[in-house]
């Protein structure tokens, strides 16, 4: 846990006094656990620092900047994310990948949410050949400023001389918190 509160300590402390921190997530399941922040830097950007914790595979850190649109019930982030992996059995690597997020509010605080990112080899860096991530969750908005989830992710890291390995693949829960 200390890792998580230091890692997002410093990539708050890295930001411009502008920009304002609007959002914390974090995330869990039986072998992981997740941090993000996001920032907004203004109405049409964005900036994100992860840090996801896996008791079975190791770290991984990722930091994306996202162009922003929302028109009515839909919201789509578009945008490069640099991820870099520490696996405990596996060569590490680092890869940036294209991608970004899509949600939909359903009304009574529902909402849906998926992420898709992919890396091809020429963004792809050490031993890592190929990146992708796809995820989904369900979102409950208690309030403005907090909501629950439940999701699903799968992050996949390609390598040349080896057979594909999956950093996280599985169902979390979690929580965010706005301000």
């Amino acid at each position: 846990m200390r890792k998580i509160i230091l890692a997002a300590s410093l990539a708050a402390s890295t930001l411009p006094l502008s920009v304002t921190a609007s959002e914390i997530t974090i995330g869990l399941s039986e072998h992981v656990v997740s941090a993000n922040l996001k920032a907004n830097i203004n109405p049409h950007s964005n900036l994100e620092a992860g840090y996801i914790y896996s008791d079975k595979k190791g770290q991984l850190a990722e930091f994306a900047m996202h162009m922003t649109h929302q028109t009515g019930a839909h919201t789509i982030e578009i945008g490069p994310k640099w991820t870099s992996v520490w696996f405990d059995d596996n060569p590490d690597g680092s890869v940036i990948s294209v991608g970004g997020h899509y949600s939909l509010a359903l009304g009574n605080n529902i909402s849906i949410h998926g992420d898709a990112y992919y890396a091809p080899s020429v963004l792809s860096f050490s031993d890592v050949d190929g990146y992708t991530e796809l995820g989904a969750k369900v979102q409950y908005d208690f309030n403005p400023n907090m909501a629950i989830f439940i999701g699903y992710r799968n992050l996949k890291f390609k390598y040349d001389n080896q057979s594909n390995r999956s950093f996280e693949d599985g169902f979390y829960i979690g929580g965010t918190s706005r301000f």
